[in-house]
């Protein structure tokens, strides 16, 4: 005798008890039982389906296409076709799509369908409708949620980076894979792997690396910091416990990119300090400047009331009375001298009035007028034989080097040797002053050619002067085409060279009359 499925007559239909026991039973189901043929053409639904869809059940059991008509026109064609293919198969399944209600609500369903077969053969379909309409509107709201956050986070200027208690990582932006120059963080699950990989980034990465494990070792604290890399960007490092609620779940880890912000900053720090700087070395020039002037004009103001009194008593005048007074005025106008020069260096406005100039000939005349000057110190000219001809202004040449003899003078208070050398050197003039005086220290030798500087060891009240000096001979130098050095050790004297381009051998001879 052939066995019958439970709930089937001989015939293979549902049997009057079994469909009466299953209208009993359906009630109290959330969501449309229902039965259909192979072909889904429905032969049983539940009272649910009216109340889903609004449709009412006789309209379901009357349209042979009512199922596949009623399919949301997105799911129409795939739904359809995955379930003949598994009912073709027998195979039991469960999909979820979206059908339309009579008000033109979109539904979805999670529809579970049971294959019943005879002889190998699809015979009957059974099945349930879950409404899960809310969990797909929940879980769109999430994905937007979800989508917008990731927008955000990778709109930011920051590199956020999120780990768990254990150091696992839950989060990370694009940003924060562009500032360290990472790419494959999908398959990096742990902040260790990240350590090994910035490691060689950082300018201090053990002092860094213990920092980290402090904020692992106190999980509540909170933490900012400043990070130097070793291509020189700079980055500011912000890190905070993540709570929920209530509980540390987590850390937060943010980095920004500061690196314009502080050279922005040191730069304006820089100008600020020069600025003090140049304010401090006004003040200073102000002060040396009334000092110096004042210098002179107190010994002339007492030779001319001398020579007033002596002109009034009708007695005759001594000329070394005349020469002192003369020789006040002289400084008086040295200084002026320097001051408009100067002006002149720096609006660029110092003139040369060049033709060919015999380097023999202004060393000669130096060493000779400085001769008659000092008799403490003795002048020492080491000059060649042969004339060295330049093209350049005379009278400036002349006093770059007066300029450099009154300087060993000055600076050699003790006396001793001052020597002046001139040699032919690659193509070049190098004209030499060296002394044997105080000497200057490395660290001043690159502020020496500067406006308005002194030696830290040269005293005001023992050597004049407003510093300027040294500034104006390299501008005559260098628009020269040349360069001024100085050799020296503190305490062991100072030697200055100047080095000019010589006139080539047809220019001088077209220059010698």
């Amino acid at each position: 005798m052939e066995e019958r499925e439970p709930g089937l007559d001989a015939a293979g239909d549902i049997s009057p008890p079994a469909r009466g026991g299953h209208d009993a039973l359906v009630d109290n189901v959330d969501g449309i039982v229902w039965e259909a043929d192979p072909c889904v053409r429905f032969i049983f639904v539940s009272k649910q389906a009216e109340r889903l869809l609004g449709y009412p059940v006789e309209q379901w059991l009357k349209e042979p296409h009512f199922w596949i008509e009623h399919l949301h026109p997105d799911d129409r064609d795939w739904a359809s076709t995955y379930c003949h293919s598994a009912v073709e198969q027998c195979l039991p399944h469960e999909f979820e799509y979206r059908m339309l209600a009579a008000d033109g609500r979109v539904v979805w369903l999670r529809d579970i369908v049971t294959v019943l077969s005879k002889n190998g053969r699809a015979h009957r379909l059974q099945g349930v409708m879950v409404d899960v309409t809310e969990q797909h509107q929940a879980q769109e709201r999430l994905e937007q949620t979800v989508s917008l956050l990731e927008a955000t986070l990778d709109s930011t200027a920051d590199g956020l980076l999120v780990v768990d208690r254990d150091g696992h990582i839950t989060a990370c932006n694009r940003q924060f894979e562009q500032l360290w120059g990472l790419t494959g963080l999908a398959a990096c699950t742990h902040d260790a792997t990240l350590l090994a990989a910035v490691r060689e980034k950082l300018k201090t990465p053990d002092a860094f690396f213990s920092r980290v494990q402090s904020l692992y070792e106190e999980p509540g604290r909170e933490s900012f910091d400043i990070i130097e890399l070793r291509d020189g960007r700079i980055l500011e490092r912000y890190s905070l416990p993540q709570r929920r609620r209530g509980l540390i779940t987590g850390r937060v880890w943010s980095f920004r990119d500061i690196t314009e912000r502080v050279h922005a900053q040191r730069t304006q720090e820089r100008l600020l300090a020069e600025a003090h700087e140049a304010i401090r070395v006004r003040d200073d020039f102000l002060s040396i400047a009334a000092h110096e002037l004042k210098t002179p004009l107190t010994p002339l103001r007492l030779h001319l009331e001398l020579l007033k009194r002596t002109l009034a008593a009708r007695e005759p005048i001594a000329p070394e009375r005349v020469d002192k007074a003369m020789a006040q005025v002289d400084r008086l106008s040295a200084l002026v001298n320097d001051l408009v020069d100067a002006t002149n260096v720096e609006a660029g406005r110092l003139k040369l009035h060049r033709e060919p100039v015999s380097l023999l000939e202004v060393a000669n005349e130096a060493c000779s007028e400085f001769r008659g000057i000092s008799a403490e110190h003795a002048f020492m000219c080491e000059l060649p034989q042969e004339d060295l001809l330049v093209m350049g202004d005379r009278g400036r040449l002349s006093q770059v080097l007066a300029n450099l003899l009154e300087n060993a003078v000055k600076y050699s208070p003790l006396g001793g040797t001052v020597r002046v050398s001139l040699s032919h050197v690659d193509g070049n003039a190098v004209l030499s002053v060296a002394d044997g005086g105080i000497g200057i220290s490395r660290e001043e030798q690159a502020h020496l050619f500067g406006r308005f500087f002194r030696a830290s060891n040269a005293p005001v009240s023992g050597f004049g002067g407003l510093g300027l000096g040294l500034y104006i001979c390299r501008d005559i130098i260098e628009r020269h085409g040349g360069h001024i050095w100085v050799d020296s050790e503190l305490g062991r004297g100072s030697t200055f060279h100047v080095s000019l381009p010589l006139l080539a051998a047809t220019a001088q001879r077209e220059a010698r009359p």
